[in-house]
C-alpha cells in the first residue's frame, strides 16, 4: 500500500513538475516574442525620431533662408522708394535746364 501511495505521489509530483516546466517554457517563449516586438518598435521610434530631427533642421534652415530673402526684399523696396523719390527731382531739374 505504501508503494502505491509513493508511486502516486511521485507521479503527481512529476506531472506537476512537467506542467510547471511547460508553463515556464511557454512564458519564456511569450517573453521572447514580446521582446522582439518591443525591439522592433524601439528601432522604429528611433528612426522616426531621427527623421523628425532631420525635418526640423531642414525646416529651420528653410526659415532662415526665408528670413534672409525677406530682408533682401525689404532692402530692395527701400532702395526702390529712394530712387523713386530722387527721380522726380532729377526730371524736374532736367526739364527746367532746357528752355
Amino acid at each position: 500500500m505504501i508503494k502505491i501511495v509513493n508511486m502516486v505521489t511521485v507521479t503527481l509530483l512529476l506531472a506537476f513538475t512537467l506542467q510547471s516546466t511547460a508553463y515556464a517554457a511557454s512564458i519564456s517563449t511569450r517573453v521572447r516574442i514580446l521582446e522582439g516586438k518591443v525591439y522592433k518598435q524601439s528601432k522604429l521610434l528611433e528612426q522616426q525620431s531621427s527623421q523628425t530631427q532631420s525635418y526640423s533642421k531642414e525646416l529651420k534652415r528653410g526659415l532662415q533662408e526665408l528670413e534672409i530673402l525677406k530682408r533682401e526684399v525689404e532692402s530692395l523696396k527701400q532702395k526702390q522708394q529712394k530712387e523713386v523719390k530722387k527721380k522726380p527731382d532729377q526730371e524736374g531739374v532736367k526739364s527746367y535746364s532746357f528752355p
